[in-house]
Order: structure tokens, then sequence, then C-alpha cells
């Protein structure tokens, strides 16, 4: 340009400020040792503003366009709002699989009903255990119980007598005294044996 001015002088280190003719300011550095000096620039205020101004754009650019990127990659992460369509699909498979889960219930409760009835045991204990309760386990457990009730509690004959060996044959030699008195006792099982004479 014709504003700049480079001097090098050997001897000296200056810096002189002088006026060119548009009237712009220029330095100049004189520098007293040329091997050891780098090369400096002079450059007028207006340029040296104008070299700040696009360092300063160049910098704005990068980082505009690097915000331009994210805003992309975050516009692409958000979720977008579904369409009523979508909705409804999604309130159907939900309702889908509300069904599955109920009939898989029902299932695994019927399948346990069935376990249930073929061990013996009332149906109705199905409401009260698990899916996967074992079956015969529970069943034995259940025996073990009743039998012991039974036997702490229940009804153990007294006068059982074991009339189901009386033959016809001995029935039949016995004198009237003995099966009247078996009458008494064993009525049913007189009677039986009254029949099959």
């Amino acid at each position: 340009m014709e504003g700049n001015t480079n001097t090098k002088d050997t001897n000296t280190k200056d810096t002189k400020d002088t006026k060119s003719k548009d009237n712009t300011n220029t330095n100049t550095t004189d520098t007293k040792d040329t091997k050891d000096s780098k090369d400096t620039v002079t450059m007028s205020k207006t340029e040296y503003n104008e070299k700040i101004k696009d360092a300063e754009e160049k910098v704005r650019n990068e980082l505009s366009n690097q915000i331009k990127e994210l805003e992309e990659k975050i516009k692409e992460l958000t979720p977008t709002e579904k369409t009523q369509a979508e909705l409804d699909l999604e309130a159907r498979i939900a309702a889908l699989e509300a069904s599955e889960n109920e009939i898989k219930i029902q299932k695994n409760k019927l399948d346990m009903q069935e376990k249930l009835a073929a061990k013996g045991l009332d149906k109705e204990l199905s409401d009260y255990i698990k899916d996967d309760a074992d079956v015969d386990k529970l069943t034995s457990l259940v025996d073990g119980i009743m039998k012991l009730k039974m036997k702490s509690n229940g009804y153990v004959p007294s006068d059982h007598s074991s009339d189901d060996k009386v033959t016809i044959e001995e029935f039949n030699k016995w004198p009237y005294s003995k099966k009247a008195e078996f009458a008494e006792k064993h009525p049913e099982a007189y009677k039986r044996l009254r029949g099959r004479e």
C-alpha cells in the first residue's frame, strides 16, 4: 500500500510515526541487529481494524456453523410429537398386551385348577396359591395335615370287628342266639349275609 513504509536501520531501534499522503498513521520500526530481528509488518490503523474485523468474522462464522450443526443434532434427538394415528396405535397395542396378560393369567389358573382336581383337591384352592406352586408337594402336605387332624380329632370306632371275614358257611353254622347277637351289633353285615343264604 501507499501508506505503508518499512525502514530498517542497523544502528538504532526507534519507532516513528509518520503520516502518509492519505492521512493514515504509519508505524515504522528500526532494529539494531538484523540477524536477531524478525520481519516487522507495519500497517495503518484502518488496516489493523480491518484485520481484526476479518478475524472476528471468521471466528463468528465458525461458531455459527457449529451452532447450526448442534441445533440439527438437537432436532434429530428431540422426540417429535406423535400423530393421532400413532397415539391410537399405541393405545391399541397397550390394550392388546393387557388382554394377552389377562388371558395368560386365566390360562394359568385353569391349568392349576386341573392339576388340583387331578390330585383330589378342591379347585377353589387355585385362588390362594401361586401359579408356580408344586401341586404334588401341596397334595402331600394337605394329606399329612388331614391325617394328623383326623388322628387327633377324628372318630375311632371302639367295637370294630371284621365282619367281612365271616363267610356264609360260617354264618349258617352259627346257632340262632349268636346270629341274633350279630344282627344287633352289625345290622348291615347281617342283612348282607342273610341275603346270600
